[in-house]
């Protein structure tokens, strides 16, 4: 019974003065009709490019975004047709898995212009694909063409041998190496140049959608039309100077000999293979490089170590220097009196240049301890404490006389007469 009334109820409601409310809803009908026939109701063909935001950080798109083919819009008559400019076309990558399986994601299409309204998007959303972003190290192999007939080839220098592939994991996991191909030219003119390398997978193919860093690699490949080889010495090249008080003691390389190939004519004239420098400014300690060899254009080194080990070794520079040394007693007694012979002695020190500068802008005082002599007339050894890292080279005199007496008692003055030595006692007097 009550649910009736209730329909009932919600029946007048609606039904009441139903002739004034449909006329409502005919002038709001009306009243928009109006305002649309006041735009310019118009499609976009295309295309806008659409911009990813809130993309997740370390993650990659793995492919490009597609493009927004269509936009129905209705704007005032003034504004005009518009143009790809007008529109800002977004997918929001916030709530996308970073997995490489592809979505399908929205399409957020919004004019530039508040006074335009957009009525429709084709497509309406686009396929997007995230995934993680990763990093790693690869070889680089360089594959070189055969060399023409009457020529030879040395040892083929990368530099760098690795170099880093990043991208989306589904990509980068595929790389192995990264592969750049070198031609041979007939004219015996060696490779010296810089060369693009591909991201290749382990069938050889060409991956796509990943970065190499560096972008390119330098490859040097001798060319050779009369090829030689020759055993020669090692020669390092240290340069710079160490710090003030320090000194190049000796220098040594591993390996002390190479072999080295290249044309006739060029080894001929070749006694040493120089290192590359080797900067020993400022040293206070050894230096320890490996170092490229610095060889004539087209000569190389033969075997897979490229490099030699210098070591320079880093001394401090040493002398002796004479000093003028103060005497100090030290452990006096109040009751004995204490005379020496010599107030100074002259001390020759050994030590670095450094140590011994330090040395020079402080006086030096040697103490002798005193404590245990007696009265009497002592031969004391003058034993100076210096520096662990300075040396003693000579004393003069090495010992010196101290000689030690019983210090004087003062004499009592004489005793007034009355018996008892005790004087009579003064008589204050009263100031005049």
């Amino acid at each position: 019974m009550n649910v009736g009334r209730a329909l009932r109820r919600v029946g007048r409601a609606i039904f009441h003065n139903w002739p004034l409310k449909l006329a409502a809803i005919g002038l709001a009908t009306f009243l928009y009709a109006g305002f649309v026939a006041s735009q310019d109701s118009n499609v976009y063909p295309g295309p806008v490019a659409v911009t990813p935001v809130n993309q997740p950080p370390n993650t990659v798109l793995v492919q490009q975004l597609r493009d927004v083919e269509q936009i129905q819009y209705i704007a005032p008559a003034d504004l005009g047709r518009l143009r790809a400019e007008d529109f800002r076309a977004t997918v929001d990558l916030s709530g996308v898995r970073a997995d490489g399986n592809p979505v399908s994601v929205r399409v957020d299409v919004r004019p530039v212009d508040t006074r335009v309204t957009i009525l429709a998007v084709r497509p309406p959303s686009i396929p997007v694909t995230l995934d993680q972003k990763v990093t790693k190290q690869v070889q680089v192999t360089v594959i070189q063409s055969t060399a023409p007939d009457g020529l030879q080839v040395g040892a083929t220098v990368v530099t760098p041998t690795t170099v880093e592939v990043s991208g989306p994991s589904s990509a980068v996991n595929r790389v192995v190496e990264a592969r750049v191909s070198v031609t041979i030219d007939a004219s015996a003119v060696n490779v010296d140049r810089d060369v693009t390398p591909d991201a290749v997978d382990d069938s050889g193919e060409t991956v796509s959608g990943v970065e190499l860093s560096p972008t390119t690699v330098h490859v040097q490949i001798p060319v050779y039309e009369n090829l030689q080889n020759k055993s020669v010495p090692v020669n390092p090249i240290v340069t710079g100077t160490p710090a003030a008080g320090f000194r190049v003691d000796r220098i040594t390389v591993d390996p002390l000999v190479v072999s080295v190939e290249g044309d006739q004519d060029q080894l001929t004239g070749l006694q040493t293979a120089d290192t590359a420098p080797v900067s020993v400014s400022g040293a206070t300690r050894d230096v320890t490089s490996e170092v490229a060899y610095a060889l004539p254009t087209g000569v190389s080194v033969i075997g897979a170590k490229t490099t030699a080990l210098v070591t320079a070794r880093i001394v401090a520079v040493t002398e002796t220097r004479t000093y003028v040394a103060g005497i100090r007693l030290d452990g006096r007694k109040p009751e004995l009196e204490y005379d020496v012979s010599e107030r100074t002695v002259l001390l020759t020190l050994f030590g670095s240049t450094a140590e011994l500068d330090a040395l020079d802008s402080t006086p030096i005082v040697i103490a002798l301890n005193v404590e245990s002599l007696e009265p009497g007339t002592h031969q004391v050894t003058v034993v100076p404490g210096v520096s662990s890292s300075v040396s003693v080279a000579a004393i003069s005199p090495a010992q010196v006389t101290v000689t030690v007496t019983q210090r004087a008692t003062p004499t009592p003055g004489p005793t007034p007469s009355g018996g008892d030595g005790v004087g009579p006692t003064p008589t204050p007097t009263s100031a005049p």
